[in-house]
């Protein structure tokens, strides 16, 4: 992505996306090790309880603030004129959903298939009411490329639930536990990031300021609405067609299944809206947007693809033999992460290009299309049909919609960014079906640990050569930008599109 922009703002990107990977990284390992911990320590049918709370709680988060946020994230304003009205409008809206969750926790838990819930939905309310405190020196770091300050406030938050929830799960607390864990970690975090925005703001309103940003950020928040109650929907039609224990393990095989797509979209989203707010204003965003496409489909494509092709020695390597199960959703689950991986990056150029009606109508495509496809796949297939309802759903509908959109609304070629895709997809094709022969074929059963290792290592080598090509031309670039040092505002080396 920095290749043809600005030399600083490209230098800040760089440094940006680098301290983000550092933060990104660390945070999920963090945050694996703990599930790891907590799996062996509670049963599955308590993360089922969590999967009915966290459906409420993701929805409530991502209106909070009625995406007022973006507002201030795309860089292209001076926050001194807007972020007191988006604080104003955080907070209020933070206020009015956290008292929602609380008093109606029962119903909601009943609806969604697990009356139990209720009390673990009203614990997590109160991170709603943190989340719209720090919303904007969280967005003003986001907005400053501040990826450094955020490693320490970010880590601190995750090992804070960590000491508080182990000591929980062992007292015999089950899914509260896991529930009182983040809100700890949520009101570190808050705190944290108020100590390292570069600017405080307190609430105010300016009327005519409040219009612009909520033309902006309605439209956004209405996309997310829907995009999380998509992304919940197979929790939602889990719990009600089968029982608490598919839940838990559904929910641990989706937490598994989504984890190369949330680190890379959560390292990309760092630094990617307001970099490609910047670089819609300068003009050259369509072919940016190419670039990242082919980038993130050559790094990220095979991280699914391996988990998919060694999933059930895996799941009963890291989180014990009762597990196991989980492993039927891993296939579709891992298809569906790379198309995960895809349309983020596409809503964020949407963002970043200003143009974020759009996302909303894609995500009512979308939810329409996944409704009765999971219904579908878990009448017939339980766990595992989930996983293919969402596969199929992305990759034949949203992913080519979102193409359109983007064709439209950024400028990008259609034809030019799926071709940028295709090569790093039939690798990860070849990659996960090498990786599940040889996991076979050593004992996946009797050597689990054994059966990762070789068929991890095969899958990667099968896939660092079906992708020979493009994997050459970033190591030429790489080489090229690193053999010379270039003068300061000189044009450096472009990788070839």
């Amino acid at each position: 992505m920095t290749e043809t922009m600005q030399p600083v703002l490209a230098r800040r990107v760089r440094r940006g996306a680098m301290w983000g990977a550092v933060n990104v990284g660390a945070s999920r390992v963090l945050g694996f090790v703990s599930t790891i911990i907590v799996a062996r320590l509670i049963a599955p049918e308590h993360f089922g309880a969590l999967a009915v709370a966290l459906v409420v709680q993701t929805i409530a988060l991502n209106i909070a603030e009625l995406g007022a946020t973006a507002a201030l994230g795309r860089g292209d304003r001076d926050p001194d004129e807007i972020a007191p009205t988006v604080f104003t409008i955080s907070i209020a809206t933070s206020a009015v959903l956290t008292g929602a969750m609380v008093v109606g926790a029962p119903w909601l838990a009943a609806t969604l298939g697990d009356p139990a819930a209720a009390d673990v939905i009203r614990v997590l309310a109160l991170t709603v009411a943190l989340a719209g405190a720090c919303s904007v020196p969280t967005a003003m770091v986001w907005r400053d490329f501040l990826q450094g300050r955020r490693i320490a406030v970010d880590l601190a938050g995750i090992v804070v639930s960590l000491v508080l929830v182990v000591p929980m799960a062992g007292w015999g607390w089950g899914a509260l536990a896991l529930a009182w864990s983040r809100v700890g970690g949520q009101l570190v975090s808050a705190v944290g990031y108020w100590i390292i925005t570069p600017r405080r703001y307190a609430p105010g309103w300016n009327r005519r300021e409040a219009g612009g940003v909520l033309r902006l950020g309605l439209p956004l928040a209405a996309a997310n609405l829907v995009v999380f109650a998509t992304l919940n929907l197979d929790y939602v039609v889990v719990g009600r067609l089968l029982d608490p224990v598919a839940l838990g393990l559904y929910l641990m095989a989706f937490n598994l299944a989504s984890l190369p797509s949330s680190v890379v979209t959560a390292v990309v989203r760092t630094v990617a809206v307001p970099a490609f707010g910047r670089l819609h204003a300068a003009g050259t965003l369509p072919g940016e947007a190419v670039r990242v496409a082919r980038g993130l489909s050559f790094a990220a494509f095979p991280l699914s693809a391996l988990l998919v092709g060694v999933a059930g020695p895996l799941i009963v390597t890291l989180f014990g033999e009762r597990w196991a199960p989980a492993a039927a959703a891993m296939l579709g689950l891992g298809v569906f992460g790379m198309a995960r991986i895809l349309t983020e990056l596409f809503a964020d150029l949407c963002v970043g290009a200003g143009r974020t009606l759009g996302l909303f109508w894609v995500q009512v495509v979308w939810l329409a299309a996944l409704a009765p496809a999971l219904w579908f796949g878990v009448s017939q297939w339980g766990i595992a049909g989930a996983g293919y309802a969402h596969a199929a759903v992305a990759w034949l509908v949203v992913v080519p919609v979102y193409l359109v959109l983007v064709q439209r609304g950024v400028g990008a070629s259609a034809g030019r960014m799926l071709r940028a895709c295709l090569g790093p997809a039939v690798g990860a094709v070849l990659c996960a079906a090498s990786a599940a022969l040889v996991a076979s074929a050593t004992g996946a059963t009797d050597a689990p640990v054994l059966a990762v290792l070789a068929g991890g290592s095969v899958g990667l080598i099968v896939y660092l050569v079906a992708t020979l090509p493009i994997g050459l031309r970033y190591l030429a670039a790489f080489r090229a930008r690193g053999g010379a040092t270039a003068p300061e505002g000189a044009r450096t080396e472009e990788i070839p599109t």
